[in-house]
């Protein structure tokens, strides 16, 4: 937490300096339709997003598929995305390129988000669903242990 400050430093300083490094490569006029670019392209992005990223993430781990925690969290990826697209500079710039490339994670355990008290783990015999019991000791003789027999005449 102590760093923090250092990093926003740092991070406006590189801002400061790919802003002045792409000016001088591309020319001025170029480098501020760029960053009115980014900043337009951001905004679409945030407007575009909506509930329903939310929801298809929340569906799909509801449906059990095989969803790994980087693709859970996408759409905070992509508002986080947009909003550095947003600001000034070319670093934010890349850091939001590399937010929306398309990495697949290892997928997460499937689990059952409807009730709390059951979840599904992957057993060696395949599914195994825990939950709780209670053993009354209501009838204290023991069942027979012996099948009835076929009564065949």
């Amino acid at each position: 937490m102590r760093f923090l400050g250092w990093a926003l430093i740092s991070l406006l300083l590189l801002e400061v300096l790919s802003i002045v490094l792409v000016a001088d490569w591309l020319g001025g006029g170029i480098t501020f339709l760029l960053m009115v670019a980014g900043c337009v392209i951001g905004s679409l992005m945030i407007r575009n997003i909506g509930f329903a990223a939310v929801m298809v993430a929340g569906a799909s781990v509801r449906n059990g598929q095989g969803v790994s925690l980087y693709q859970l969290l996408w759409p905070i990826r992509f508002v986080v995305a947009a909003l550095l697209l947003m600001s000034p500079g070319f670093v934010s710039d890349i850091a939001a390129l590399i937010l929306m490339l398309p990495f697949k994670g290892r997928p997460l355990e499937t689990a059952d988000f409807n009730t709390g008290a059951q979840r599904t783990q992957r057993g060696q015999y395949g599914d195994v669903i825990e939950g709780e019991y209670t053993v009354s000791d209501a009838d204290p003789v023991p069942p027979s242990h012996t099948l009835p027999q076929d009564k065949r005449e």
